[in-house]
């Protein structure tokens, strides 16, 4: 049984909190209310938010730089 998820931009500090120390690139993109696409695009340009560790043709992200940026963004 998978738990539901926040939808994109619901995320909560708490919510982040429950995830792994990484996370793909969807679900990093979905905190941070944005499209998979995009998330994809910006990510491949170097220019995703926060940083990005490309292993294989995937892309994984640092927890810990997302809880970060939204604490910075709330401040």
């Amino acid at each position: 049984m998978s738990a539901i998820r926040p939808g994109r931009g619901e995320w909560t500090l708490s919510d982040l909190d429950k995830l792994p120390l990484t996370t793909d690139l969807p679900t990093a993109a979905s905190i941070l209310s944005m499209g998979t696409t995009k998330a994809r695009s910006l990510a491949r340009a170097g220019q995703f938010p926060v940083r990005v560790i490309k292993h294989g043709d995937r892309f994984l992200v640092p927890v810990a730089a997302l809880r970060r940026l939204l604490v910075e963004a709330d401040g």
